[in-house]
């Protein structure tokens, strides 16, 4: 089979699609995502499926700028839309690259839901893969971890990943038969990552019968078996979690971490949902300490997110507002669809009237202080504590509107992927 039917065997498998719905890619500008951008452009062609790109420039490299110039470049060729999606949201604290890559995954989500995408493709390889699970073999992870990187993740707008099948020297070799120009990031090479040290260290594992197909191998094991450990959390959760406003409330025997997998998984997907849709979950270490602690009565805070033990044996994780401070998404009124804006990675905020012309200058920020504002905040039935870190609209420093406290002034916060939906696709 060639490697164009292979991608479109591979996509097809990941969602159904028909004509006039439309999908983006990410592209960076590398070998990867230039061959993802061609062979998809190559599939959508004749099947009445537009396609989009977007490039993301996180401003951390100069070269960035002209690696996003070359993707458009090579699209206006091509006739796909494309866009540069740039980010200015790093303040200088925590961990950059775990910044940087929550910051891509929003700017795409958003992107996406302003162009009504059905989805968006990203670049990852077999290689990409191996790596990984190399790399959690090493830290000693579990069943999800060694499971790899999943073809299919998100919520309203799914990341899929349809390369996974492929190898980056196949990928490459398709580009140079094709004509198409990639450019190659330097950090590739750069043996202060991990991923580097263990893309160099393949071949010798490989000479010990740990192969890349061998360690595909155990990914797909480790697959099958978290399917049956999620099916088990999802039953549970659906008796013991219960969603209020945007905090989940837990019976306390979620956090007896010894039990079975069923505690520690739904433990650590509640405090990555709270906290934003966290892309790693705890270290099961700090887990642990956390939750015996909130069983001893007192209050942690893991991960962004508040556990704090409650009346009636259960235990409230509420996001920290500190944790969201600075956290800023700008309304433009070009930009306004029935999609809404995405904030913090799970609250969708929407117009509830029909706005001929929204005002300029307006955005979103976590509501804070200015619950004081808000008159009818109690009726909202939510400690202050969880309302503070709850999408509000905001002009300057004057309050506009916040819904989760009342105060609606024309717009509507939801959540856009429920917990239980996100037990299923992450």
């Amino acid at each position: 089979m060639s490697l164009s039917a292979r991608f479109g065997a591979a996509l097809e498998k990941l969602i159904p699609l028909k004509s006039g719905d439309a999908i983006g890619v990410a592209v960076s500008g590398g070998g990867d995502s230039m061959a993802l951008l061609d062979l998809a452009e190559g599939w959508s062609r004749g099947r009445g499926i537009p396609l989009f790109s977007a490039t993301v420039n996180h401003g951390l490299r100069p070269e960035a700028a002209g690696e996003a110039e070359m993707v458009a470049a090579f699209c206006a060729s091509r006739e796909i839309s494309h866009e540069t999606l740039r980010w200015s949201g790093w303040d200088g604290k925590g961990n950059l690259q775990a910044a940087a890559r929550k910051a891509r995954r929003d700017l795409l989500a958003d992107w996406a839901m302003s162009k009504g995408l059905r989805a968006v493709l990203v670049g990852h390889t077999a290689d990409d893969q191996a790596e990984t699970v190399l790399m959690r073999l090493a830290r000693g992870s579990g069943v999800d971890g060694l499971a790899g990187i999943p073809g299919h993740t998100g919520g309203d707008i799914p990341f899929l990943r349809p390369l996974l099948g492929m190898g980056r020297s196949e990928l490459r070799d398709h580009l140079i038969a094709e004509g198409v120009a990639w450019v190659d990031d330097p950090s590739n090479d750069d043996d202060t990552f991990d991923r580097v040290r263990a893309r160099k260290m393949m071949s010798t594992l490989a000479d010990l019968g740990l192969t890349r197909e061998r360690l595909l191998q155990t990914a797909e094991h480790m697959q099958a078996a978290q399917k049956v450990l999620k099916a088990e959390a999802l039953m549970r959760a659906k008796l013991d979690v219960t969603t209020d406003g945007g905090d989940l409330v837990l019976a306390r025997s979620l956090l007896e971490l010894k039990a079975s997998d069923t505690e520690p998984r739904l433990l650590a997907a509640a405090i990555g949902w709270v906290g934003g849709g966290a892309v790693y979950k705890p270290r099961f270490a700090s887990l642990k300490d956390a939750a015996e602690a909130v069983l001893s009565g007192q209050t942690r805070t893991i991960g962004g997110v508040i556990l704090s033990p409650q009346a009636g044996g259960k235990v409230r994780l509420t996001r920290e507002s500190a944790a969201v401070t600075g956290l800023e998404t700008e309304i433009d009124p070009a930009s306004a669809s029935e999609a809404g804006y995405l904030w913090d990675g799970r609250w969708r905020i929407l117009p509830t009237t029909r706005q001929s012309r929204l005002a300029t200058g307006l955005k979103i920020r976590a509501l804070g202080d200015g619950v004081l504002s808000c008159p009818d905040w109690r009726a909202s039935g939510l400690p202050r504590a969880s309302l503070a870190a709850t999408p509000a609209i905001w002009s300057d420093n004057r309050l506009e509107s916040a819904p989760m406290a009342g105060f609606l002034n024309g717009w509507s916060a939801i959540i856009a992927q429920d917990f239980l939906s996100c037990l299923v696709t992450h």
